[in-house]
């Protein structure tokens, strides 16, 4: 995965492991920041790395760290993680939400990439893909098989790629109400927007009306068949705390 980044790229990686993609992230790119959790692979980590002086080892667990603060200053930087599948959501949550970094190139199990990409109305679309193209636009590179692991999971895995969207504050300005609509929207998917929107923001149901048809949805359409843009055009109708 190493080639996917500039010369000169400083990546970040969480959870190196024993330091292979480490190593070869850290012979193409200009600096490498590994945070490691567990504390007894630290040492070994040192000695699989000792050959590197761009490498910065970080024991820590990157869902309580301060991801910005370990940033390099004078430049940009990317993600290049094989993620533990067990914390998948919250640290890729807290990856997006970190507005510096980008792409962010990760290793999830398969069935997560489909969910991160999906289309609106098919069965992997939910919160979490339209919370990811509220920030960035999600590309699947490649399946990788069990086979290529040890030990061996019972899962496919898939590297996928997120690009940061342009600087839009408007947009910007927007997705803390979109994503109210978005956890209330998707609360129940059998419900129509009509239902989960006036139970899940407590508001009668004929002002959710008006707000719906406002910007062309239809209050019977469900929650899984809007996309993006239109949870952004209709969040700007509301005045949610």
């Amino acid at each position: 995965m190493a080639s996917l980044f500039d010369s000169g790229q400083a990546v970040l990686e969480i959870g190196p492991g024993f330091g292979a993609v480490t190593a070869s992230l850290a012979k193409t790119c200009g600096k490498v920041i590994a945070v490691e959790k567990d504390r007894l692979l630290l040492p070994i980590l040192k000695g699989n790395l000792s050959e590197f002086d761009n490498i910065t080892l970080i024991e820590g667990d990157a869902l309580r760290l301060d991801l910005q603060s370990l940033m390099p200053k004078d430049k940009p930087c990317a993600v290049c993680s094989n993620l533990p599948y067990s914390i998948t959501t919250p640290i890729l949550t807290r990856l997006i939400e970190t507005t510096t970094l980008t792409p962010i190139v990760v290793m999830v199990q398969k069935e997560v990439a489909k969910r991160l990409a999906a289309q609106p109305a098919s069965p992997e679309y939910g919160a979490i893909t339209v919370f990811t193209a509220m920030h960035a636009k999600p590309s699947i590179l490649f399946d990788v098989g069990g086979e290529c692991f040890i030990p061996r999971p019972a899962v496919t895995s898939s590297v996928i790629r997120l690009d940061r969207l342009p600087p839009d504050p408007k947009r910007e300005r927007l997705i803390p109400t979109a994503l109210r609509l978005v956890k209330a929207a998707f609360s129940s998917r059998r419900k129509t927007l009509l239902n989960t929107l006036s139970a899940g923001i407590g508001l009668p149901k004929e002002t959710i009306t008006k707000h719906l048809t406002s910007v062309n949805i239809d209050p019977s359409a469900r929650g899984e068949t809007l996309c993006m843009e239109q949870y952004l055009a209709l969040a700007s109708c509301f005045d949610i705390e």
